[in-house]
């Protein structure tokens, strides 16, 4: 059995005035510019913010070998986010996520369990740097270009294996076992109750080996999202945006040495339809919920991606 699905749709939901962190979904699906997380209200207005979220997704790919058989990845996450900005211009992120992962094989009749996972995903560092801002204080405009680089790092475990003593799918590890840098550029227009970005960014993946020889390459993926936010009242923020991600095809080399080449049902384009809403419940607290739903999809192979949630809480802690 192999599982090839990978998460095509980009989550980046602003928040008050500024953005919330991208959904970051299966060990190798992180979405969006991964440093919106450093924007946000109690990351640009105090030094340190703290964040609890949770998401869900399931994406569905054909298996391989097995005409007529799907295998389906369904994954929760639970992270926790920080932020410290030790100077007005710059911030610096950091993802810790716990995951549970299952892979369930469905297809003539049958509904099998072939793995379930949980543990230590893949922490992610980051930091973003302000190059440029202007402010009109007779208009109450902002204007801001910056730029993020960072990685995920390969702390997810990533050689589990299934009851027959074979590995279980990459996708359904809980780590990569490679290192995942990326670099983007984002510009953000803010007047009034009315903010607005653009944002682009382009990770990419390091090869992983495995114990039994074997090595995975997951797709490099070119990320980008607009999106508008409305401040209706000072605890209401609404947000909503259009994301989109292409990635190239995961490579795949067996035990033997031998290049397998494009992995079959990776790879492809999705555009997401990004909603969100936040609300001021005390103080320096506050919930979130947000959503990606995909509305357009061009991926390559038998692969499909299904709308996933997150909600959470941030804290300005300083």
């Amino acid at each position: 059995m192999s599982f090839r699905p990978f998460l095509l749709s980009i989550l980046a939901a602003p928040t008050v005035l500024l953005w919330a962190p991208a959904a970051r979904a299966c060990s190798v699906c992180g979405c969006g510019d991964p440093l919106l997380i450093a924007t946000d209200p109690a990351a640009i207005t105090g030094r340190l913010r703290l964040e609890l979220d949770t998401d869900y997704l399931r994406i569905d790919a054909g298996t391989d070998g097995q005409p007529g058989s799907t295998d389906r990845l369904t994954q929760w996450s639970y992270r926790l986010n920080t932020v410290y900005r030790p100077l007005e211009y710059l911030a610096f992120t950091l993802t810790v996520p716990l995951v549970h992962k299952s892979i369930r094989t469905v297809g003539g009749g049958s509904d099998v369990l072939t793995s379930d996972l949980t543990g230590l995903g893949d922490v992610e560092v980051g930091a973003r740097y302000s190059a440029w801002r202007s402010v009109n204080l007779g208009v109450g405009r902002v204007h801001e270009v910056a730029f993020t680089l960072g990685s995920s790092l390969p702390t997810g475990a990533h050689d589990a294996k299934v009851a027959d003593g074979s590995l279980v799918d990459p996708h359904g590890q809980l780590g990569t076992g490679a290192w995942g840098p990326f670099v983007g550029l984002h510009y953000r227009l803010e007047q009034g109750r009315w903010t607005g970005y653009v944002a682009a960014s382009f990770r990419w993946r390091t090869e992983a080996t495995y114990l039994d020889g074997s090595r995975y390459r997951f797709g490099n993926a070119g990320l980008w999202s607009v999106h508008g936010q409305y401040q209706p009242t000072r605890r209401v923020a609404l947000d909503l945006g259009v994301d989109g991600r292409y990635a190239a095809a995961d490579r795949a080399t067996d035990p033997s040495g031998v290049v397998d080449g494009a992995v079959a049902n990776t790879g492809g384009t999705v555009l997401s339809a990004a909603p969100g809403v936040y609300l001021a419940v005390g103080g320096p607290v506050w919930l979130f919920v947000r959503g990606q739903l995909p509305f357009w999809k061009s991926l390559l192979g038998a692969q499909d991606v299904y709308p996933s949630f997150t909600a959470g809480v941030q804290v300005l802690v300083f």
